[in-house]
């Protein structure tokens, strides 16, 4: 587990989780954003599965998958996309990280009560650990 300073352009007011679908976070609420930045690759991989051989066939079938994307996948899109550019701003490498007011990132934990005791801890102390 790090906890580390990161760079941003604004400082926000709230905390943001970037993870897996593989990967459970616990202790989180309505009050922080988590992103699932695997969900467009996920997606790539439904929009190819079973494809008919002959390419016309398979762009209509992909076509097809397309239209009946609902509003509930393409939030999902929206913020797969929206965290893997975010996570590039913070310049986030691994995951899970908790970025907490677009200040400080801890990586490595899944239980966001845990990362935000040790992310106080680390503002009284302004240490880095």
């Amino acid at each position: 587990m790090l906890c580390e300073y990161t760079h941003a352009e604004e400082q926000q007011d709230f905390i943001e989780v970037f993870t897996d679908s593989r990967t459970q976070i616990v202790n989180d609420d309505e009050g922080m954003t988590v992103y699932l930045i695997d969900r467009i690759y996920r997606f790539e991989r439904e929009l190819s599965r079973d494809l008919p051989v002959d390419p016309k066939a398979a762009k209509l079938a992909v076509l097809h998958r397309f239209q009946r994307m609902d509003a509930q996948l393409s939030g999902e899109l929206e913020n797969a996309a929206k965290g893997l550019v975010q996570s590039r701003q913070y310049g986030i490498g691994r995951y899970p990280a908790i970025v907490f007011d677009g200040e400080a990132v801890v990586y490595g934990l899944t239980d966001v009560s845990t990362a935000i005791r040790l992310y106080r801890k680390w503002q009284t102390e302004g240490t880095r650990q």
